[in-house]
């Protein structure tokens, strides 16, 4: 019974999560500016280590660097630093 009622509040609480890896260019609402730790110089992608994989945290950045006809390099990550779901935030720099 225990598993049971973990299994429905995890449900509960990862319905309004998202769980794939997304750059973070999160926005107050009616608002143009963003209040995302992500720029156009150095993207920030946040994801889960246990279920993201690399290659699509990656595929993200160059998508972010691809605006100013720039590659994706490595530089940094940070742990329990965007979601919930989604803790950690791989940041590159735009060459």
């Amino acid at each position: 019974m225990k598993k049971i009622f973990f299994v429905l509040i995890f449900l509960v609480l990862s319905g309004c999560a998202q769980l794939r890896p997304f750059e973070d260019m999160r926005r107050e609402a009616g608002q143009k500016e963003t209040v995302g730790i992500s720029t156009q110089d150095m993207p920030a992608i946040c994801y889960n280590p246990l279920w993201s994989d690399e290659k699509d945290v990656q595929k993200l950045a160059e998508l972010a660097c691809q605006k100013t006809k720039r590659q994706a390099r490595f530089d940094s990550k940070k742990h329990f630093s965007c979601s919930l779901m989604l803790p950690s935030v791989a940041f590159y720099k735009c060459y």
